[in-house]
Formats: C-alpha cells, sequence, structure tokens
C-alpha cells in the first residue's frame, strides 16, 4: 500500500492528480460514488489509516496517591471505518485506476 500511496504522491506532483469528493453508498464492500456518479468499488480504492479499524497497542503509566506509577499495557481497537452516507475526499492518479481515500469531508459546515 506504502507503494501506491508514494505513487500517487508522485502523479499529483507529476502529472496532476485530480482532487475529487465522493459518497460512501456501502460499507460491506466499500463502494463510493463520485460526484459524477461513477461508482467505485473496493478494488479501485487505496484507503489510509483514518478510513479503516486497527487494533492499537501501548503502555499507559498510573498514579496512586501521587507516588511511583505503575506502567499498564493496553489493547484499543480503533473503528474509523466509513460508514455508508459519509462524504470523502479523494485523489485520482493520472491514469484514473486509483483512488486515494483522504478523509472524510463535512461539506457546508
Amino acid at each position: 500500500m506504502l507503494d501506491i500511496i508514494k505513487q500517487l504522491a508522485l502523479d499529483v506532483t507529476e502529472a496532476g492528480a485530480d482532487f475529487c469528493t465522493g459518497v460512501v453508498t456501502a460499507e460491506d464492500p466499500l463502494c463510493i460514488r463520485l460526484e459524477e456518479g461513477l461508482e467505485l468499488t473496493e478494488e479501485f480504492l487505496v484507503l489510509t489509516e483514518d478510513t479503516l479499524e486497527w487494533e492499537e497497542t501501548g503502555r499507559i503509566r498510573t498514579w496512586v496517591n501521587s507516588e511511583g506509577g505503575e506502567w499498564s499495557y493496553y489493547r484499543m481497537i480503533r473503528d474509523r471505518r466509513l460508514r455508508t452516507g459519509e462524504a470523502v475526499a479523494m485523489l485520482r492518479a493520472a491514469d484514473g485506476q486509483q483512488y486515494l481515500v483522504l478523509g472524510r469531508v463535512r461539506k457546508g459546515e
């Protein structure tokens, strides 16, 4: 996926990738309809972490009575998957075959 994102970034600087917006019409499998009506399925979409579900693990320090502190480990599921009806901003690669979903947008706010 990193290679695809790098290629899209090169397309933006070299060939001028297009900015576009769309609306999520289905969640599983993911489908996004562009403003001009074209429906994009998952095979044409490159998703960023801000549009996925992922597991995060880490450590957190807790204090009791302001003394010392202990480290505890945590595991958290972050669910940022796109939902039906959400508007998204995207970059279209110069060849038109891949769309990088940048994230959610709120129109008129």
